[in-house]
């Protein structure tokens, strides 16, 4: 660790310095906290249906098959990584979506090395959701994605009805309860594109499926998906 000035141990009192990550204070002179410096990313190789490593493939506990093509992620939901997620949204942190985007960018080059996109997509909010939050953590990661792919970022799909929290339902319920809850938005590019889309977290995969269904009955040529974590 480098020897800190007078000046930074002035500004270290002044300002609070964050894990880019996670959120976390850090020291003055460092970018991550140690927990998400040591992170284990998901290894080689990837079950590109649930998007875990094979040997721990989520897949036989899900029968119903997702409607997007494949999906992928640099970590699993644990750890300060699950502290990340829900710093970002949950403490309203908007900065870690650059930090974050990162890690979903080098996901998307490793498991689709061969995939041409025509653009980068999110998953939306309602409109009153976001106002209370005061951004859409998807959005925000998946514009700093496109940039890091040299993609276009547009939007596709609106939410068109109050869904109720994922986290407290069963697998099955999720997708039920995130059934035709999308729709397409007015002139919206999507017959016959490639589409990449982005998300903070996948937990059984019901609010990509919906997103992904929905795009795909709009003529997608095939949805691709990537977020920053995993749930196991």
């Amino acid at each position: 660790m480098k020897q800190l000035t007078v000046r930074d141990k002035i500004g270290s009192i002044i300002f609070t310095n964050r894990c880019a990550i996670c959120g976390e204070v850090v020291e003055f002179d460092a970018d991550l906290c140690e927990e998400c410096a040591l992170a284990e990313h998901i290894e080689q190789p990837v079950c590109l249906r649930c998007g875990a490593n094979k040997k721990e493939c989520f897949c036989k506990k899900h029968k119903r098959t997702p409607e997007y093509k494949a999906v992928c992620a640099p970590y699993y939901y644990e750890g300060s990584i699950e502290r990340a997620v829900k710093n970002f949204k949950g403490q309203g942190i908007p900065a870690l979506a650059k930090a974050q985007a990162l890690e979903i960018a080098k996901s998307v080059r490793e498991n689709y090395k061969n995939v041409l996109f025509d653009y980068v997509t999110f998953v939306p909010m309602l409109p009153a959701g976001e106002r209370r939050r005061g951004f859409n953590q998807a959005e925000l990661l998946a514009k700093e994605v496109a940039e890091l792919l040299c993609l276009p970022c547009k939007a596709s799909v609106y939410k068109k009805r109050k869904t109720k929290p994922q986290k407290s339902r069963a697998g099955a319920d999720r997708f039920v309860n995130m059934y035709n809850a999308f729709a397409p938005i007015k002139n919206a590019e999507i017959d016959g594109k490639t589409i990449l889309l982005i998300d903070d977290l996948k937990t059984t995969g019901s609010t990509l499926s919906s997103v992904a269904l929905t795009l795909n009955a709009y003529g997608a040529k095939a949805v691709w998906c990537a977020t920053f974590a995993i749930a196991k």
